[in-house]
């Protein structure tokens, strides 16, 4: 088993060169997990199996296993949420329990030479925090089991199974429990190369976004196609092109090269005009050289065809830049709403400076769908009931809102969250007002 532990180690040092730094947050710990991986294999090689005594060796491996789970933990964690920031707390606790791990498996200080460290307590609190951290990051994962992206599917799979070998082994064969952790570390490293995937797959990313009438596109730095939205692929068939991965999005719509944040884009299809407003954005702000999303806005078009997707705002009664309900639809929500005693839910929206409003709110919007979605609640219906706000009845009390001001850091904006109970004999039209808070009727959209 010597050499097994001492071949592996060095294959695991050798895959550091193949971990892609794409999105540091996530590559960074993922070297960490394979460093430690191969450190607690050689460690494993030198103790021998029936190195049982507490131990020098013995507490440097502990604290090796926790750097494993700590480095696992996070790494996951960023795959699935992106900017997820570590609290202090995490740190904290990290170092503490680390700290005492190891002062308990050295003899002269914690546990008496000549006990199985298997049985002390010390090792129990060891095991029971790592494998908490091991289950956490596998959960994290499998909560993109159902992902649209096929390599996502895939690493959730190789994960939940690694981590059955990891549980399998460490009760019936502890010591080939490392080698169940390599194959884990090395997925990760995989996983690196395919960040993308993370980045712009989502369960619902198909189906939200399919039901809105924009053409969304996907591109790398280079312009080269990634991802695409059912109308941007219904477009660009009827331009003569099928949408593929890898394709030259400017020269498959015959426009210049450079996506301007802001500018009317005029398309030609089938021999008709259709202008578009496009809005540019990185998928993740903090990436360099990342991917950008590209988003053309119907503004008006000549072109006839059946296949051709639904203009934005030809929705009736909706607004036509958010693609939700309009204000005449939010003041009658809100009113029913006053009618049946539910509560409303009012989100004001407050830019930091400049900023276009209608392209803002089309961005907050799809992110609160997102938000009810995530919580159980996709039939949830925002209505926008004027220029910086969006309102929506509670459709269930266990529908958590969170009263508070949300900054919107990545859109330099913030969201001023609020909810609203109809008052024991308040006329529906005295809720209404209430409600309202005395909007701009016009400054508001889709009147």
């Amino acid at each position: 088993m010597t050499a097994t532990y001492l071949v592996t180690s060095a294959l695991l040092v050798l895959s550091v060169l193949a971990v892609r730094h794409h999105r540091p947050s996530v590559s960074v710990p993922v070297v960490v997990l394979v460093l430690a991986t191969a450190a607690w294999n050689v460690l494993r090689a030198m103790r021998g199996p029936g190195d049982t005594d507490p131990s020098v060796l013995v507490a440097v491996n502990i604290v090796v296993v926790q750097v494993c789970a700590v480095a696992f933990y996070v790494a996951c964690r960023r795959l699935v949420q992106g900017r997820w920031l570590v609290s202090p707390w995490l740190w904290i606790g990290a170092v503490w329990i680390a700290a005492v791990s190891f002062i308990g498996m050295v003899p002269a200080v914690g546990i008496t030479d000549g006990d199985h460290y298997y049985d002390s307590p010390v090792y129990v609190v060891h095991l029971a925090y790592s494998f908490t951290l091991l289950g956490g990051g596998v959960l994290t994962l499998s909560t993109r089991q159902h992902d649209p992206s096929r390599h996502v599917r895939r690493v959730v799979v190789a994960a939940e199974v690694a981590a059955v070998l990891i549980i399998t082994f460490q009760v019936l064969r502890p010591t080939l429990t490392p080698l169940a952790i390599s194959g884990m570390a090395f997925v990760m490293v995989w996983t690196t190369s395919h960040i993308g995937a993370w980045s712009r797959s989502a369960s619902r990313a198909d189906r939200l976004m399919d039901s809105i009438g924009v053409f969304i596109f996907v591109i790398d730095r280079g312009g080269m196609l990634q991802d695409w939205n059912g109308p941007a692929a219904s477009l660009l068939r009827l331009m003569g092109r099928t949408a593929s991965h890898g394709m030259d999005l400017a020269q498959a719509l015959s426009m210049p090269s450079h996506f301007s944040d802001g500018s009317t884009v005029s398309l030609h299809v089938q021999g008709a005009e259709l202008r578009t407003a496009l809005s540019v954005h990185a998928v993740d702000p903090l990436a360099r050289g990342g991917d950008l999303v590209l988003m053309f806005r119907p503004v008006r078009s000549s072109l006839e065809s059946s296949s051709f997707p639904t203009v934005s705002g030809a929705l009736k009664g909706h607004d036509p830049a958010t693609q939700t309900l309009g204000r005449k639809a939010a003041l009658e929500a809100v009113r029913t709403a006053a009618a049946d005693g539910t509560s409303v839910i009012r989100v004001v929206v407050v830019p930091r400076g400049p900023r276009r409003a209608d392209e803002a709110m089309f961005l907050i919007a799809r992110r609160l769908e997102a938000r009810a979605a995530d919580r159980g609640f996709p039939d949830v219906e925002w209505a926008r009931l004027d220029t910086w706000t969006f309102v929506s009845p509670l459709l269930d009390d266990s529908f958590e809102v969170l009263t508070a001001t949300v900054p919107v850091d990545d859109l330099d904006l913030d969201m001023e969250v609020t909810l609203h109970e109809p008052v024991p004999g308040e006329s529906p039209a005295a809720f209404v007002r209430r409600v309202s808070d005395a909007y701009g009727h016009d400054t508001a959209q889709g009147s």
